[in-house]
């Protein structure tokens, strides 16, 4: 079958083929119809959270079944499914009370390690969606409704992340918030939300004026911006924020992956507040932990969202798919994957979500 494997930490591609997997036990062969693919990826291969390489990227997987191993229900064949990309032991506290990211043996498909205990369920299924077929568990899967697109069921995982980043948020009707990095998919997707989340005014935070006005288009009534510019302080930042909310927004969510924008918005939080971070920025933070305690500013780190979380997201995404699917800006091929790595690193092309299709290909179809 053809695939895109990454073969080392710099994120080079080779395209051609590998084999076919087969289903086992309480597991599936998927045919991939729409496989995400996200910057983050590609951070993590420069962090050493890839340990295995070459493998095939993609976390965001789409398709229909094309097999099941023995004890998987055999109606399952031939239905539309998403993959819930998170692997856990599922029996500790954190996998039995909503919080499976946290699980020492957390890892996920098609992208990285997380938990000290991760690597042998990793080993087994670290290849993921940028090829024509994936195996996962079956109980990793989800049916698709029949409302959404493969492309929408794929990029699902971001949606989730939006619902985690906004429980951790702990928004009300009336609340304020500020989404940093919000030209990206995370930031998207967590303003397209917002409005399920009772929230009445959000702050994009970015770094390039044209894309935040872009991105405010998503919804003109909810959203302001405020642009970081290279030579800007926290004072600056933080006065502009002010100038939109004087009382300061009730919460931050921060996909900040760099720099120092998460320490500039701290002082736009209004007292008794929270900081939400899901962007691994691995800048330390300029901020006091006195001014943590005297405002009453509740901190809260985050990484990803949970099976639950995937769930209330497509119940949101499939009543109203258009909406949504209008946050898919670029889709590509396996021959366009370097293309899709070049945008996602050099930043020169507005880019919201992006997702690959390894069915629409220029390569002659092959065997297995």
């Amino acid at each position: 079958m053809l695939a895109a494997e990454v073969v080392d930490a710099e994120g080079t591609f080779r395209i051609g083929d590998i084999p076919k997997p087969s289903a086992g036990a309480n597991e599936v062969v998927i045919r991939v119809v729409a496989a995400g693919l996200a910057p983050g990826a590609f951070n993590l291969l420069r962090m050493g959270r890839v340990p295995i390489v070459p493998t095939v990227l993609g976390h965001e997987i789409a398709g229909i079944v094309e097999s099941v191993g023995e004890g998987v229900d055999p109606t399952l064949a031939d239905q539309r499914v998403r993959v819930h990309p998170l692997l856990s032991c599922g029996v500790c506290d954190y996998c039995t009370t909503d919080r499976e990211m946290m699980c020492s043996a957390n890892s996920m498909i098609g992208h990285a390690i997380f938990g000290p205990d991760a690597m042998p369920r990793y080993s087994k299924y670290h290849n993921g969606g940028l090829a024509e077929y994936v195996v996962v568990p079956a109980a990793n899967v989800d049916l698709l409704p029949e409302s959404l697109s493969f492309d929408l069921g794929a990029k699902t995982h971001d949606f989730a992340n939006a619902v985690r980043a906004f429980k951790l948020a702990e928004t009300e009707a009336g609340s304020t918030i500020a989404v940093t990095a919000a030209t990206g998919a995370m930031g998207v997707a967590t303003i397209a939300i917002a409005r399920w989340y009772g929230v009445r005014r959000i702050i994009a935070v970015g770094r390039d004026e044209d894309r935040l006005a872009a991105v405010q288009a998503i919804d003109p009534e909810l959203v302001r911006t405020v642009t970081i510019s290279p030579d800007d302080d926290a004072r600056g930042v933080t006065g502009r924020m002010r100038a939109i909310e004087p009382a300061g927004v009730d919460a931050v969510i921060d996909y900040f992956p760099h720099g120092k924008g998460t320490s500039f918005v701290f002082g736009g939080i209004k007292t008794g507040g929270r900081l939400v971070h899901m962007g691994v920025n691995p800048e330390p933070l300029v901020i006091p932990p006195a001014a943590f305690s005297v405002n009453c500013i509740t901190f809260v780190g985050t990484r990803n969202g949970t099976r639950k979380d995937a769930h209330d997201a497509m119940r949101l995404l499939a009543e109203d798919p258009k909406r949504y699917e209008d946050l898919i800006t670029h889709r590509f091929t396996l021959d366009d994957v370097d293309r899709a790595r070049d945008i996602f690193r050099d930043r020169q092309e507005p880019m919201w979500m992006a997702v690959v299709s390894p069915t629409s290909r220029t390569h002659p179809a092959t065997a297995g």
